[in-house]
């Protein structure tokens, strides 16, 4: 139970972690900076001249002065502005200096109005150019505009010949739920610049689902319309903080420098008379769309924020709850708004802790396509987690609706490994590619191209390493995170190395056009492997003793099962199948031996993972060196070296002699075997018999029967028993038991022994005459 507890925890490992939900994170950062666009259009309208102050050489003589100094501007009815302040006072260079100044600026509709306030005002108009001046404000200079943009500063300066106003002391500023402030700011109207010198900072609280609050920090900041982006420079920061129980994560983003760009949208008022309908979305509230009716409707549009750049040392932080941060590192960053897409490059590293666990990912660049769910890794990608790692020149990875991995797809010299406490499972191939579940476990994980599996075990000594390669592919299917199923394409090659300390021990090379392996439940042993098409197994023994063969199966197809420990249990061969054993060690009684037949089983011993039998089926054929054998069935059993032949009329011969009975038995390693039932023995020729049957044709077969016959034959002597009888054409010798010594040339008879020579020579009357002689005797 506790082993299949951790298998189930290592797949959960091959989530990717929640790393990739920023992107309602930067569209907050992008709708922070972009209160500097409405800070640049409300310094820069006409109507409205920020006025500063330089260094001037002004006349101390006053000319004039106005105590409760009020003015209005009109146009008709329409009232353009109006300015109070409680002294004004007039010099003899034509400047004017105002005491706690009052400013309103209407619109063109003369009912929106800007308002600016300050301890005191002075208007320096150019010597020789009247419609020249600079205008500067001083003490609590406050303006409000009618785009609810707040700012507060301690001085300020225009030029209307420049058309540029600078605050060169601490600045403050503020709209709806954004803020900001810095030390010293320029606003270039004619180039349409805003410019933030020190200290800048922004902040804003986003309401909705997810609220949070931002803040931006940099030592420098410039807006530039025309350009249409934002730059930001020096040590930027962003701090995200969450505030309630929504979906977004606390985040912090660092970078030397920071760039936003915004769309080609300009800043309009739209504005409807006449029976105006105007439709509203639905709410969270309602789904419904709301539509009301009037007789006059005023429109904004704002400047949109699209992308956002973030260059060197690159740091972006976030974390949900009490849990560990996950850390973004590179040298480079991009968020495009409307694609919903980010850039990582220079160098990428990401690591996160999920469920006490570490992950990290890493290559030299990166692009997420949040709303496709999709992460594209490139140059050295790598994921790294406790139990699992992927690595190629480039992982795409596609994720579930709520982030889980979904599949991760590598490619160019990829890797994949998986490891528990059982075994440790890699793929190398020239693309990998793994499919999890919506429980995060491991479905499946396929390799093409050139690939390699290998399955290593933690214990060496008790389970059996497999390794399969194939210039194809391999498929591996798994159930619940457990390996299930393995199957390759193309010529495969699976090698099974059995556990070194065996001292009979013997690795195996299965071979063939197509492979498919099945494992137990626990998903760590084989239980089954198919290999079909010009299949080939190998089987070398470890260590070359005088017993040990080196043997090659050849066949149309292989099954084979297995022990625990992925160890070979049965090999079945069919079709054409053939076994070829060379000994390891040679000698002169001892070659190559080969077995064939319809259909080859190679039974394995689970102690010494060698094969301890062999069973030929159907049409079988045993050879070594000078000897044969054919059979219906022919059994080898390695722990007496014994071939068994039976049914069919088992048969064997060498150069010298044929032999057949009912069953054969061949002791291979002593030279000798045994047949029973009906035993006929056919010797090509009398010389073959050593000159040991007294038949008097030497070129003629001599016959041998017997109920059964005993061969020795390395002292090459035979002995048969049970009614048996030699012959050769009409001549015959019978007994019980006959032995034949061939090395002695001698025939030896026991039993009721009888013999016919039926050509004798024999002399009457001086002439040589053919005669039968018969002799009888116990021997």
């Amino acid at each position: 139970m506790s082993k299949k507890k951790n298998i189930k925890k290592l797949e959960r490992r091959a989530r990717l972690p929640q790393i990739f939900r920023v992107g309602a994170v930067f569209a907050l950062v992008l709708t922070v900076i972009g209160v500097g666009i409405a800070f640049y259009w409300n310094f820069g309208r006409e109507e409205f001249r920020m006025k500063g102050l330089k260094e001037l050489q002004l006349s101390e003589k006053a000319i004039a002065e106005v105590v409760n100094y009020e003015r209005k501007e009109t146009d008709g009815d329409r009232v353009k502005y109006l300015i109070k302040a409680d002294k004004a006072t007039t010099f003899e260079d034509n400047h004017q200096e105002l005491e706690n100044v009052f400013l309103r600026v209407y619109d063109e509709t003369g009912e929106e109005s800007d308002t600016i306030v300050a301890n005191k005002a002075i208007y320096v108009p150019d010597q020789k150019n009247p419609k020249m001046f600079t205008t500067f404000l001083a003490g609590d200079v406050k303006i409000e505009t009618a785009d609810s943009l707040k700012v507060e500063t301690d001085q300020l300066t225009y030029k209307n010949e420049t058309e540029i106003a600078e605050a060169e002391e601490y600045v403050e500023f503020a709209r709806q739920n954004i803020s900001g402030k810095s030390v010293g700011a320029i606003v270039n109207a004619k180039d349409e610049t805003l410019e933030l010198f020190k200290n800048v900072e922004i902040s804003a609280n986003q309401p909705g689902k997810d609220v949070q609050r931002a803040k931006i920090t940099a030592g420098y900041g410039f807006f530039n319309q025309p350009a249409q982006k934002i730059e930001f420079k020096e040590s930027v920061f962003v701090n995200i903080t969450p505030v309630g129980s929504g979906s977004l994560q606390p985040t912090e983003i660092k970078a030397k420098n920071a760039t936003a760009f915004f769309t080609n949208k300009e800043l309009k008022k739209i504005d409807l008379a006449g029976n105006v309908d105007v439709y509203q979305k639905p709410t969270a509230n309602s789904s419904k769309w709301t539509k009301t009716k009037a007789q006059r409707a005023v429109a904004k549009i704002d400047n949109e924020l699209k992308r956002l750049e973030l260059f060197d040392s690159v740091e972006i932080q976030t974390a949900s709850n009490d849990a560990e941060p996950t850390r973004i590192n590179s040298g480079y960053a991009f968020y495009e708004k409307d694609a919903d897409r980010f850039e990582l490059k220079k160098g990428v590293k990401i690591n996160t802790v999920e469920n006490n666990e570490a992950t990290q990912i890493s290559s030299s660049e990166a692009v997420y396509e949040q709303s496709n769910g999709r992460i594209f890794l490139t140059g050295n990608a790598e994921i790294i987690q406790p139990s699992n790692y992927v690595k190629g020149e480039s992982l795409t990875i596609q994720l579930f609706p709520d982030n889980n991995l979904k599949n991760a797809f590598a490619k160019g010299n990829t890797y994949l490994k998986q490891v528990n406490s059982d075994r440790k499972t890699e793929i190398y191939a020239d693309e990998v590619s793994a499919i999890y579940g919506s429980d995060q476990n491991l479905q499946n994980a396929s390799a093409s191209g050139s690939s390699k599996a290998i399955l290593v075990p933690s214990k060496p000594d008790e389970y059996t390493k497999v390794t399969l390669s194939t210039p194809k592919s391999i498929n591996l299917d798994f159930n619940s995170g457990l390996l299930k199923e393995l199957q390759t394409t193309g010529r495969t090659t699976i090698q099974l190395n059995a556990p070194s300390n065996k001292p009979n021990a013997a690795n195996k090379t299965l071979t063939a056009d197509k492979v498919k392996t099945f494992f137990d439940r626990n998903g760590k042993d084989l239980t089954k492997a198919e290999a079909l098409g010009n299949a080939e197994l190998i089987i070398k023994p470890l260590k070359a003793t005088p017993k040990n063969y080196l043997t090659t199966i050849n066949a149309t197809r292989f099954d084979c099962d297995f022990f625990s420990g992925n160890n070979v249990k049965l090999c079945t061969a069919k079709g054409n199948a053939m076994a070829t054993r060379v000994p390891l060690q040679k000698s002169k009684t001892r070659g190559k031996q080969t077995l064939s037949a319809n259909t080859l089983q190679a039974k394995f011993d689970q102690q010494t993972n060698d094969v301890e039998q062999y069973d030929a089926i159907g049409e079988a054929k045993f050879s070594e060196l000078d000897r044969k054998g054919t059979a219906e069935k022919i059994t080898y059993t390695k722990s007496d070296e014994f071939v068994r032949l039976r049914g069919g009329d088992p048969t064997v011969w060498d150069s010298n002699a044929r032999a057949k009975g009912g069953q054969i038995d061949w002791d291979t390693a002593n030279e000798r075997s045994v047949l029973t039932g009906k035993v006929s023995t056919t010797y090509y020729s009398q010389n073959k018999t050593g000159g040991a049957t007294p038949f008097g044709d030497n070129s003629s077969p001599v016959f041998i029967t017997a109920s059964e016959a005993n061969f020795d034959h390395t002292a090459k002597v035979g002995v048969y028993k049970g009614n048996a009888r030699a012959w050769q054409e009409n001549n015959y010798v019978r007994a019980n038991m006959l032995v034949l010594q061939e090395k002695e040339g001698r025939l030896y008879g026991e039993g009721k022994v009888q013999s016919l020579l039926y050509d004798a020579k024999r002399k009457e009357n001086g002439r040589e005459k053919n005669v039968p002689v018969y002799a009888s005797a116990e021997k």
